[in-house]
């Protein structure tokens, strides 16, 4: 397979990724402004949190003067300065998608194709600000449409190398994005005192759609029980650990040979990964360690994002508007 249509498939998946996680974030944090109507400093300091897991607090406040909902949804949604916008992925997606037209089921293609028209032009015409009613509507038909396209993925394409590289996209930015909302919301308790075990918890399982599972297994959110939840366990889906399995069996299906240097580079990371994820211990941990150890363990899975991306040479494209 060309090199150039392998990066196609796994920015696309890549961006596919982003877009429902994003969405799915604001959709979180409407709801929570709804119901701290009146707190305007709680929903403002999520509203942050939002903006510094989803996109760039210093590249927006390089165009805004203060951190204000209306001007916020508008960056985040709609901006063509933000790389991390929800125009500027679903453009990135519908792109990806075209160039690799032969490789993927024509249904694929037609849906991004249509869905990508469809909503530039709602978003070209929306009238702003938009009321938060419209907004949810919009957001849950995005997520909609992305959830079916992940089912036609995973029902119509061979278990060939065009699916193993959108898997490894998928994969990537997920563990990437789980990782960092678990340490942006740790640096905003930070300042409030209380240990991970008094620290509420609930904000980042609703962030990272883990709450109705995490409560079916656990009867305390408090924040040290949520991080070890989303970094730990083997069985839910957006975890660092689930990640990891699902990246490793994808990355022996793509490199048939074990001993090949690629796949022994990438392995023993991954493999160094699953130990140091699976050993630390939260319990004794004061918030500041714990930062320090997400922020180390962030460095590294950029790292080897960058390395997958050099070896099989995976380079994010300029999606031009």
């Amino acid at each position: 397979m060309l090199s150039r249509v392998a990066d196609a498939l796994f920015w696309m998946a890549r961006y596919s990724e982003r877009t429902q996680t994003n969405t799915h974030i604001l959709q979180v944090q409407l709801l929570n402004m709804l119901e701290q109507s009146g707190q305007e400093h709680d929903y403002i300091d999520h509203w942050e949190a939002v903006l510094n897991i989803c996109a760039s607090k210093e590249e927006y406040l390089a165009n805004y003067t203060a951190i204000r909902v209306n001007p916020l949804i508008d960056y985040l949604l709609f901006s063509e300065t933000n790389g991390n916008s929800l125009h500027t992925t679903l453009r990135a997606i519908r792109e990806n998608a075209r160039v690799t037209r032969d490789r993927i089921p024509a249904e694929l293609w037609e849906i991004q194709n249509a869905f990508y028209l469809t909503k530039q032009q709602d978003i070209l015409t929306m009238d702003r600000p938009i009321p938060l009613i419209d907004l949810q509507a919009f957001l849950q038909e995005v997520r909609k449409t992305l959830w079916m396209v992940t089912g036609l993925i995973e029902g119509t394409m061979d278990r060939d190398l065009p699916f193993y590289f959108m898997q490894i996209g998928k994969w990537l930015e997920r563990a990437e994005k789980t990782m960092r909302m678990t340490l942006i919301i740790l640096e905003q308790q930070k300042i409030t005192g209380p240990s991970l075990h008094e620290m509420d918890g609930t904000f980042l399982l609703e962030l990272a759609a883990a709450k109705e599972t995490f409560l079916q297994k656990h009867r305390q959110t408090n924040l040290l029980m949520v991080i070890r939840y989303l970094l730990q366990d083997e069985h839910f889906p957006c975890s660092i650990m689930f990640c990891l399995k699902k990246l490793e069996e994808a990355l022996k299906s793509i490199e048939h040979d074990p001993l090949s240097s690629r796949c022994l580079t990438l392995h023993s990371t991954i493999k160094s990964f699953v130990l140091a994820i699976d050993h630390h211990d939260f319990w004794s941990m004061s918030v500041e360690e714990a930062i320090t150890i997400m922020e180390e363990r962030l460095s590294q899975w950029i790292a080897f994002s960058e390395t997958f991306s050099t070896i099989y040479h995976l380079y994010e494209p300029s999606i031009q508007p």
